[in-house]
């Protein structure tokens, strides 16, 4: 069978370069996918020949969203915004969900997803939340797991990692708030602020908080995430 095609979404920075974390590119080349970096582009077209290149989509992390994508104004603890990354990433998706590929977001890609569904976000966990937060942004290295997080039985996430409870990673300052109407939550942790969505209307849209592609060798569920999202690209393929 011919490898999957991942398209990975890339940050600029510095105004003229992009920039991908390693570990997307090698989870996804040693769990038998092909890693495909996608630039920011404008015109639609453009945007659709990128899908037709590949079989499934992952959103990756980076900057803050523009607090306009989802109607509200900039919060003082808003930090570095890309020009352009959100309404691209917004059409892309829009695009995807039309051609039903499956799409995995992390941690930025998460909140895009819901906020494509209508949803909303906290733009600073600390001045927002209202209750008790436990440590979200950690300063520890990216493959250790951080804290735990409570898995919603009936929902696909827990149909992949076969468990209520795992340990996941954390570095964010943002989190979604309400969830639009085409996802459900599918994880939260101790504090309550949601670790996991997905698409009620797609076969594999899922956004996660965390990240598994940093995790994916030691840690088992990580691991059934990430093969289980290249797994749907593979059947998603016409050979």
């Amino acid at each position: 069978m011919t490898l999957p095609i991942i398209g990975l979404t890339t940050e600029v920075v510095g105004g003229d370069h992009l920039e991908l974390r390693s570990t997307f590119i090698y989870s996804i080349s040693k769990l038998g996918g092909i890693p495909l970096l996608l630039p920011k582009v404008e015109k639609e077209d453009v945007i659709m020949g990128q899908l037709e290149h590949i079989d499934a989509l992952f959103l990756t992390g980076g900057s803050d969203i523009d607090p306009s994508t989802y109607d509200e104004n900039p919060h003082p603890k808003l930090e570095k915004v890309e020009a352009g990354r959100d309404k691209y990433e917004l059409e892309l998706i829009h695009l995807a969900m039309e051609k039903d590929i499956p799409i995995l977001g992390v941690c930025r890609g998460s909140q895009l997803l819901n906020s494509v569904a209508g949803g909303t976000m906290y733009q600073d966990l600390d001045s927002e939340y209202d209750d008790t937060l436990i440590q979200h942004r950690q300063p520890s290295a990216r493959d250790f797991l951080n804290h735990k997080i409570e898995v919603m039985e009936g929902t696909k996430l827990h149909d992949i990692v076969g468990t209520t409870e795992m340990s996941v990673n954390s570095f964010h300052h943002q989190a979604n708030h309400d969830i639009g109407a085409s996802f459900e939550v599918s994880a939260v942790a101790p504090d309550g602020v949601i670790e996991a969505i997905e698409s009620k209307e797609h076969d594999f849209v899922m956004g996660l908080q965390f990240h598994p592609e940093d995790a994916f060798e030691f840690d088992e569920s990580s691991r059934k995430i990430m093969e289980a999202f290249i797994n749907a690209a593979k059947n998603g393929r016409a050979d």
